[in-house]
């Protein structure tokens, strides 16, 4: 279990909170828009499938729409969330012969490396929706949608992930230094050391 962090506890471990708090709302928040993505899709998808057969009618923009914003947002919106509660493809064999302090530094130091990955995927596509949104380019389909309304999930994606590795990799490392637990460990695969994500 992770120990909670207490109104007594020093400015930085207070100030760690705060931050985390805010990126699990901001996370959830984009959870709950990518939600609706994902209810939008399905009532989509039912429709374009229910007019095209039924009355030969089907809805010509809705796979724009799909492939341009639903499935993209989908992904952007909840990578940060699923990397929170262990969700993506990890290889942990060799993680069952390390103790726990040891999977600690190596957890520190994967969230380390890969934050500014992340961080700056993140501004390559900042830079690329703010240049689609200056030069007011649309895409090349019917709709001709701006192409900056499509590219703005990327850098919140990243952006959202590459701040959750910062503060995973900032936990660890407290755990580490204080000898006390802040944050849990990724579960490993067919053990039961399936802790609750933090």
């Amino acid at each position: 279990m992770t120990n909670l962090l207490m109104t007594n506890d020093p400015p930085p471990r207070l100030v760690f909170a705060g931050l985390r708090r805010a990126v699990n709302t901001l996370d959830g928040a984009l959870m709950w828009v990518g939600g609706a993505m994902l209810f939008a899709l399905m009532l989509l998808i039912v429709s374009d499938v229910g007019l095209r057969y039924l009355f030969n009618a089907p809805l010509a923009w809705s796979y724009e729409i799909v492939s341009s914003y639903l499935m993209p947002g989908l992904f952007f919106f909840s990578v940060s969330h699923t990397f929170q509660a262990h969700g993506h493809v990890a290889v942990d064999i060799v993680h069952n012969y390390l103790d726990r302090h040891t999977r600690y530094v190596l957890e520190a130091l994967t969230n380390a490396l890969a934050a500014p990955v992340f961080a700056w995927c993140a501004l390559a596509a900042s830079q690329k929706t703010l240049d689609d949104f200056a030069s007011g380019a649309a895409s090349s389909s019917g709709l001709g949608l701006p192409t900056w309304s499509i590219s703005l999930m990327l850098p919140l994606g990243f952006g959202l992930l590459a701040l959750r590795l910062v503060l995973n990799a900032l936990s660890h490392v407290m755990t580490l230094v204080l000898h006390r637990e802040v944050s849990t460990l990724p579960p490993i695969s067919g053990t039961e050391d399936v802790g609750a994500p933090t």
